[in-house]
């Protein structure tokens, strides 16, 4: 129960519908509709584990599952299309789309990872086709520019160790092959004969006839020469062989299938430029600096022998490659480097400066705002503590007249007679004064200062 309940909300809530599906079904319901349920619980269920990926927003899968035939070779095979929309800032990574295709592929009967196509909700194809046979143009570009990038580094990786890092340069052209090919070659060698059939007929003949002698012409059947010419007759016998043999001889003959897939090596065109040898050599006046030396042809042949093995040369493909030896320009980083530091010259200084912008409002606002604020505050509860305390004796004494009955103020009298000793009580008073009148008036505080002064003296 508690699992139907999960599937109805994830079904509700995502959007489609899985293999739930199936728990309501009704007798009736004909082995079509069954069929196109399951098509459907089984996109459904396929979409909830696309939308589990990170990258993955929603996503939408079709599938075109074609009835089965009585033969096999009447059916087609079944095919795949996914929609993915990504969260933003978010790609899948070609083992992710990889990974998508074959789930897909092993969740539908009979279907094969390449007959499944993702794209995005731009409309950009992410699923690449593995057979070569069946790739595009874009396919076919994207296989040449790695392929070419693959033997460009391989190259100067090689070379670079020889001649030093940053001394070479090579750029590959591949052509490759961008439709499947079928080539039937045969081949007749002249110099070579070989027997191809031979015909034998044999004839005999075997047989005798008898001999005649005598009177020629018609005399001799007259009565009486007839002994004569039978005693003069002898028979006559023979033999006859005959033998016929045909040999029918042919050149030898060879005959190759030869397939070559799309995507397949078809001619590498190659050019690669090595640095000299930087020396040091002394003027007329003695004096070293630095000079460019070619190198040899010898080590320029060494260099496309290493280029030849490296890449697979093969000269009756129609490979091309060229090996030259070309000075090097370097580049001047002085202009660059004064740049940068003035730069970063200005960066600090804009840094410095912001920091002193910053401190002088700090002071600015605490001189104006926080201080006036602070003295504010201290003389106004100052100018309240001396209101409530008696400035005089007098003061004092009708303080003390007043009724001792109001809370607090028994104990607190000793204390206020003691600080306002008659001796001291009014020097204090202002000599406290003065303190006071330091900041506000400097005029009324010299003032009470001399007749501090008189007072303390007298």
């Amino acid at each position: 129960m508690q699992m139907m309940l999960m599937s109805e909300m994830g079904s509700s809530k995502m959007g489609q519908v899985g293999l739930e599906l199936f728990d309501k079904q009704d007798f009736g319901t004909t082995s079509y509709a069954q069929r196109i349920n399951y098509q459907r619980a089984l996109q459904g269920e396929l979409m909830r584990a696309i939308n589990t990926l990170d990258a993955v927003k929603r996503s939408k899968v079709m599938l075109a599952i074609p009835a089965k035939k009585t033969f096999l070779e009447e059916g087609k095979p079944p095919t795949a299309s996914v929609v993915v929309e990504l969260h933003g800032g978010k790609t899948l990574s070609e083992d992710q789309v990889r990974g998508i295709s074959y789930l897909i592929a092993n969740a539908v009967e009979g279907m094969e990872a390449d007959k499944v196509s993702v794209v995005d909700s731009r409309g950009k194809l992410l699923s690449k086709t593995s057979n070569p046979d069946n790739a595009g143009s874009a396919e076919i570009a994207d296989m040449q520019a790695k392929k070419e990038r693959e033997l460009e580094e391989r190259i100067e990786d090689i070379l670079s160790r020889v001649v030093g890092q940053g001394k070479v340069m090579a750029r590959v052209n591949a052509t490759l092959v961008s439709r499947h090919v079928l080539t039937t070659e045969e081949t007749y060698d002249p110099d070579k004969t070989a027997l191809k059939s031979t015909q034998t007929e044999e004839e005999s003949l075997d047989g005798s006839r008898g001999g005649q002698s005598g009177i020629a012409g018609s005399r001799a059947n007259l009565p009486g020469n007839q002994d004569a010419g039978a005693a003069g007759g002898g028979g006559l016998s023979q033999s006859v062989k005959k033998e016929l043999k045909t040999q029918n001889f042919d050149n030898s003959r060879t005959v190759r299938n030869i397939k070559e897939s799309a995507g397949g090596l078809e001619k590498l065109s190659v050019a690669v430029v090595v640095d000299g040898i930087n020396i040091m050599k002394k003027d007329d006046k003695g004096e070293e600096s630095e000079a460019w030396e070619a190198r040899s042809p010898e080590e320029l042949a060494k260099f496309e022998a290493l280029v030849k093995n490296s890449i697979g040369f093969n000269e009756a493909r129609g490979d091309t490659i060229k090996v030259e030896n070309i000075k090097f320009m370097k580049e001047d980083f002085s202009e660059s480097e004064k740049i940068m530091t003035t730069l970063e010259r200005k960066k600090l200084v804009n840094a410095l400066l912001k920091w002193v912008l910053l401190g002088l409002a700090i002071a600015m606002f605490f001189f104006i705002v926080i201080r006036p604020f602070m003295r504010w505050i201290t003389d106004s509860f100052q100018d309240s503590v001396e209101d409530m305390l008696p400035r005089t004796i007098e003061e004092l004494e009708e303080l003390q007249s007043v009724d001792n009955t109001l809370p607090g103020m028994s104990s607190a009298l000793p204390v206020l007679e003691e600080s306002l000793d008659p001796d001291k009580a009014e020097s204090e008073l202002l000599k406290e004064r003065i303190m006071s009148l330091m900041d506000k008036d400097e005029e009324k505080a010299a003032g009470a200062f001399s007749l501090w002064l008189v007072r303390k003296d007298g």
